[in-house]
């Protein structure tokens, strides 16, 4: 899904973020990251990258955090899962959350 982007949250208090709007069906999934996913370095100067966290944004939140660690991230990473449960009745809408909040 693409997003606008923007400076990172409480760099300015003045600031107004881009709001995306999506439905989620049942079993759907929304993976999100912070940059210490993505900028992870490994020994070989190698980024974890895009490609590398498109495979494993189904994972739980907790692996991705620690798969980053892992590779080689020396700064902070946040990984955020929210997957849309089957509900019973068309009225009714649960969410699971799952985080990860890492060094």
């Amino acid at each position: 899904m693409a997003v606008d982007s923007g400076l990172p949250l409480g760099i300015l208090a003045e600031i107004e973020y881009a709001e995306t709007k999506c439905q989620l069906d049942p079993s759907d999934r929304l993976t999100f990251v912070s940059d210490g996913v993505i900028e992870a370095i490994n020994d070989k100067r190698e980024l974890f990258g895009f490609d590398r966290t498109q495979v494993i944004s189904a994972q739980p939140a907790s692996t991705i955090a620690e798969t980053a660690r892992r590779f080689g991230q020396q700064d902070d990473i946040s990984v955020l899962g929210i997957v849309r449960d089957a509900v019973a009745g068309a009225s009714s809408h649960a969410h699971n959350a799952e985080h990860a909040i890492g060094l």
